[in-house]
């Protein structure tokens, strides 16, 4: 084993850089307040245990450099993003890093929560569409043949950890054609956010993990809200598309509402609020 390299490791489905940004600090932690949706109990949680477990990421490899590729790279993709959310309470804009950072981070959100995993698994465990998927994320490499001869050789329970770094890979190149806006919440409300928070919604038919039609919302912070679009869908009916890219745009009070409302159904346990609540159950 490598120095410094614990054999049991908590990792996070929600990266604890983005969770800060909605949470509160109290006795010097960093603590969080959730509505957990199946009870409809409100609480708060501390950010360090919230969405973590042991050794979820890990590779079958015992070279532990190997092993934690994902989770060293998901902490690599987090330390550029307060500088993203700085630079926006700042310069008003993404500058070209930054669009580039949000590419990776939005790829690595998706590829680390819970329903995004279990839909590249339902793919992986039938041999047509494991078929089909690997030649979806690999089409802008040489990698396609390697992947399908690891997969053949490690038990299924593996072949989501061994896969879903290249699709990472595969995220990041699709994101980068896609156009960027940023989004203010309306008068200091805050956005929502939940521990499903990339919203991907999927326009029309397409059998792609992310087609062209696809437009995402991120909420990034209390504060700030990402729209993503290409701009060579043929679907142009959605107003956020008219504004301005790379650029932090003021919204309507119903605009505002109905976006928070639609990212809070994405939840897949826990509704994450951006102040700070006191336990109670709510009345269904």
């Amino acid at each position: 084993m490598e120095e410094n390299q614990p054999i049991n490791q908590k990792q996070h489905r929600i990266s604890q850089v983005y969770l800060k940004q909605f949470g509160h600090i109290k006795e010097d932690k960093h603590w969080l307040s959730v509505l957990k949706v199946e009870t409809g109990i409100t609480g708060n949680v501390l950010i360090k245990d919230f969405t973590a477990e042991t050794n979820i990421f890990d590779l079958p490899i015992d070279d532990f450099e190997i092993k934690r590729h994902f989770e060293n790279l998901s902490g690599q993709v987090e330390n550029f993003y307060r500088t993203v959310i700085s630079n926006l309470h700042n310069q008003k804009r993404l500058t070209p890093k930054d669009k580039d950072v949000l590419n990776h981070f939005v790829a690595n959100l998706l590829c680390r929560t819970q329903p995004f995993r279990n839909f590249i698994s339902e793919c992986l465990n039938d041999s047509e569409s494991r078929n089909f998927l690997i030649d979806e994320v690999t089409i802008y490499s040489d990698d396609t043949e390697a992947n399908k001869f690891i997969l053949n050789h490690f038990e299924k329970n593996h072949h989501l950890n061994l896969v879903i770094g290249t699709v990472m890979n595969h995220l990041v190149h699709v994101f980068r054609h896609f156009k960027k806006v940023i989004m203010r919440d309306y008068k200091n409300l805050g956005w929502l956010t939940t521990d499903n928070p990339v919203r991907v919604e999927r326009l029309g038919i397409n059998p792609w993990i992310i087609p062209l039609e696809a437009e995402i919302y991120l909420p990034l912070s209390k504060d700030f809200c990402l729209f993503m679009y290409h701009p060579e869908s043929e679907l142009h009916a959605n107003p956020l598309r008219k504004l301005r890219i790379d650029k932090v745009n003021i919204l309507s009070f119903d605009e505002f509402n109905k976006i928070s409302l639609d990212n809070a159904r994405n939840f897949y346990e826990y509704l994450i609020f951006c102040n700070e609540t006191e336990e109670t159950e709510l009345r269904k």
